[in-house]
């Protein structure tokens, strides 16, 4: 499934204070594959666009529709799956893929929390260069 979620994607970033290349940088993509998402001239996978609300904190449904629902379901067997419009997709999971997604989110986080700390330092840097011009101004 493609969809082309550049406007939020826009909306999101502007929110956030973010210029494209800490976008592109905290989604994993290259900055012109940002830029080229961002002017809706290329579109996502459901994938792909899941990874990019879960880094962003954002309900995946920030990108959809307003006519697309999705909810978390679990059947009779308790497998976990998810109902597009009227379409049920089931996960299928054993250990090892569970495993693999929990390392996988947990590398995810400790990248987000990596680009972030970076942020912070240029920021504080940034504050105290401020602080140093105000106080000669004095």
């Amino acid at each position: 499934m493609k969809m082309k979620i550049g406007s939020r994607l826009y909306a999101i970033r502007q929110e956030k204070k973010f210029n494209q290349a800490e976008m592109a940088d905290l989604l994993g993509v290259s900055p012109a594959t940002y830029s080229r998402i961002e002017r809706n001239e290329s579109s996502i996978d459901l994938e792909q666009l899941s990874r990019f609300a879960e880094i962003l904190q954002v309900p995946l449904q920030e990108f959809l529709p307003e006519t697309f629902a999705i909810h978390n379901k679990k059947n009779e067997s308790g497998q976990v799956g998810f109902i597009i419009g009227n379409y049920y997709n089931a996960l299928y999971m054993d250990n090892d893929a569970e495993k693999n997604q929990l390392r996988q989110q947990i590398a995810l986080q400790e990248q987000k929390i990596l680009f972030l700390d970076e942020k912070i330092k240029i920021l504080e840097s940034e504050l105290e260069t401020y602080k140093k011009i105000l106080l000669n101004k004095s």
